[in-house]
């Protein structure tokens, strides 16, 4: 399984270049852009987009992407519409950083008939959408999103990260089995632990998006514990 890895930018941007130094078989990092409400985020994750600890700058973002960029390690936004709309210019930023990818989590919930809108402005930028996707969300708003999207779809288990709730993964693979044919699944919220990671590895999984533990190694500062995540997703098969 490919290891991705979230990161907010403007939290702890020195513990995040130790990590980042630390990363080897990462496929890719998730670069969240902090906002004033990052709805679909649970509580630990909220927390690091807070002004009182976010100090968001643009000389240490170009620094961890450009040690992103040295390790080989792809690079993909996590924009909320608030951000991807009102930012002026994101888009721009991202393409001239040489991002993959580009994720907007609440297009698909909260703003469906935006969906190939985004999309095509994220594809003239030379970057890819990619689609996000809950076990609830409407078999039509996934086949849009298909329909525009890249390589990578990524598959939430949970209604937000970090929160634990009782779930099948047969049940979420069978709801988006049919809409992924020639796409990679990365799974994320929720995953911390090697069972739960062997599970996801059978059923057409590509990748694993760890984002609250990692947050909560960040905030401990165990780069060993991190390794061992890391490594325990890139030995499931």
């Amino acid at each position: 399984m490919k290891p991705f890895v979230y990161f907010t930018l403007g939290y702890k941007y020195n513990e995040v270049k130790k990590f980042i130094k630390n990363s080897d078989g990462v496929y890719a990092f998730e670069f969240g852009f902090p906002t004033e409400n990052p709805l679909y985020d649970g509580k630990k994750i909220k927390a690091t987009h807070s002004f009182a600890v976010n100090k968001f700058s643009h000389d240490d973002n170009a620094e961890i992407f450009k040690l992103a960029e040295s390790m080989g390690i792809k690079k993909y936004a996590l924009l909320y519409y608030s951000v991807f709309s009102g930012k002026k210019g994101i888009l721009d930023y991202l393409s001239s950083s040489r991002f993959d990818g580009v994720m907007v989590p609440d297009v698909g919930i909260d703003y469906p008939d935006r969906i190939e809108q985004v999309a095509k402005a994220i594809a003239d930028h030379g970057m890819d959408y990619v689609p996000f996707v809950t076990p609830v969300t409407p078999f039509k708003i996934m086949e849009r999103q298909m329909k525009v999207s890249g390589e990578i779809v990524y598959q939430g288990m949970m209604p937000a990260t970090g929160i634990q709730l009782p779930y099948d993964i047969g049940t979420i693979y069978g709801h988006i089995r049919d809409f992924t044919s020639g796409k990679r699944i990365v799974y994320g919220f929720g995953i911390r632990n090697k069972c739960t990671i062997a599970k996801i590895a059978k059923y057409g999984g590509f990748g694993i998006a760890v984002g609250t533990a990692v947050v909560e190694m960040l905030d401990d500062g165990n780069v060993k514990a991190y390794r061992q995540l890391i490594n325990d997703i890139l030995g499931a098969s």
